[in-house]
């Protein structure tokens, strides 16, 4: 079974109920509520799922979208250096736990920050399009990114744990996982060696490690970290995965639509997760539909 994040039409749904029987129409009885829905759009949502007999999975946080100008997963940050932004994030994520618990869905998904360091991703994407991602430029920028990630990472996932404690807590008693997703940019948080830290204090099945293909990819093609690690090294800590392709430094498209292995990625991934299918809203209902084919093909689905 497959589920569908929101995401892909959540932008263009004129209401909850909308959203919720234009998914089902296309087949999906399983979904995740991703972090563009309101309060509004949420409350006309919630008896819609019931009406429809279709269930969600998991929730991405922050949800829901809070009223602010740009809402969105990386609202707060539990890395910031400011205690009240951090605070903020914490209340935010409980609400969307209480909310994940009383919906029953599994887990919720969580940005869980950045390493202020200017993470060059222009000129990456410049280096990259120039084929030089391996040659010396290349090599020069990206020990640069490293370096001064690797300066300012210490304090960053200190904060970040200390946020995650209670949230944990919160977790066990909603009897909902949190799922730490694998980021884009080479600022953020965690990346396969944040992972190690954070998943070893955590030692806990109310927590876990959220895998985000296309992410995963990109930071492979520009250098950044490996698909292969984080499949391999927090294989028994994996509670769930997003599906989409990756080209170069472009994600979130439909399955076979970019240049990500998806029969390697299903051999390293448990059969036991939750599996969700993460694309961008200008694909099209029949990119989605061959890239459900796609994903079948490769034994995913």
């Amino acid at each position: 079974m497959i589920a569908l994040s929101t995401c892909w039409q959540s932008n263009v749904a004129q209401s909850g109920r909308d959203l919720v029987e234009s998914l089902k129409s296309l087949g999906f009885s399983e979904i995740e509520l991703a972090y563009g829905i309101t309060s509004a759009i949420f409350a006309q949502l919630r008896p819609a799922l019931k009406s429809n007999n279709v269930r969600p999975v998991s929730l991405h946080n922050f949800f829901p979208a809070p009223d602010v100008p740009h809402p969105g997963g990386n609202e707060w940050s539990f890395s910031s250096e400011d205690p009240e932004e951090r605070n903020t994030a914490v209340v935010f994520t409980k609400r969307a736990i209480e909310i994940a618990g009383d919906l029953g869905a599994e887990a919720l998904i969580v940005h869980c920050g950045y390493v202020i360091v200017n993470p060059c991703t222009n000129e990456l994407h410049e280096i990259y399009d120039a084929g030089q991602i391996e040659a010396p430029s290349g090599n020069r920028l990206l020990g640069k990114i490293k370096a001064g990630r690797a300066s300012k990472i210490g304090g960053a996932l200190d904060r970040v744990r200390e946020c995650l404690e209670p949230l944990v807590e919160a977790a066990q008693k909603a009897h909902v996982k949190i799922g730490l997703e694998n980021r884009c940019q080479a600022h953020e948080i965690p990346n396969s060696e944040d992972l190690e830290f954070l998943l070893s204090y955590f030692d806990n099945e109310h927590i876990g490690y959220w895998h985000d293909i296309g992410h995963a990819a990109v930071q492979e093609n520009l250098g950044l970290d490996s698909q292969t690690v984080l499949l391999g090294r927090y294989r028994a800590r994996t509670i769930g995965v997003h599906l989409h392709d990756a080209d170069g430094y472009r994600d979130h498209l439909a399955p076979g639509e970019g240049g990500v292995d998806f029969t390697f990625v299903k051999d390293n991934l448990p059969n036991d997760i939750i599996k969700v299918l993460e694309i961008q809203p200008a694909v099209t209902v029949e990119q989605m539909r061959a890239g459900i084919g796609h994903l079948t093909k490769a034994g995913i689905v």
